[in-house]
């Protein structure tokens, strides 16, 4: 015997329709737990380096011990930090945000490192950076 609702549907049906909405249901959540935002602080070395050394020299290049806090969805954030952590970033006169003009220099570690073509395509945000600047000084190669 087969038992009806009063809508014309049995309760296997309505059975069906609650198994498929809770299954699209928890497809949905898992799929924007991924996506909610999440940070973590990740610590690496930045290193300082002359695009023409036999012209120019760069003195306190470094290595400096960066921690930055990676911001972005839970995916993106582990990616980011499983490239970055313990590891050394190079940046290069002349080019990543670095001056190549000879002088004392303060770079803004924050800005530079979020306009860094190394960094730019993991997918997530830059804050709380330090230290806030390093300072540096560009040299003839021949002084």
């Amino acid at each position: 015997m087969i038992w009806r609702s009063t809508d014309g549907r049995t309760w296997r049906q309505r059975f069906l329709d609650l198994a498929t909405v809770t299954a699209v249901t928890a497809l949905v959540w898992l799929w924007a737990s991924d996506q909610t935002l999440q940070s973590r602080t990740a610590s690496f070395e930045v290193v300082v380096e002359s695009n023409d050394p036999s012209r120019l020299v760069v003195s306190n290049a470094g290595p400096h011990k960066v921690l930055a806090q990676l911001v972005g969805s839970r995916q993106s954030v582990l990616g980011a930090f499983e490239v970055l952590n313990g590891r050394t970033i190079r940046l290069v006169t002349g080019a990543d945000g670095v001056p190549s003009s000879f002088g004392d220099h303060q770079l803004p570690v924050l800005d530079i490192l979020s306009a860094s073509p190394s960094l730019a395509p993991l997918g997530v945000d830059l804050s709380n950076v330090t230290p806030a600047s390093i300072r540096i000084s560009v040299r003839s190669a021949g002084h």
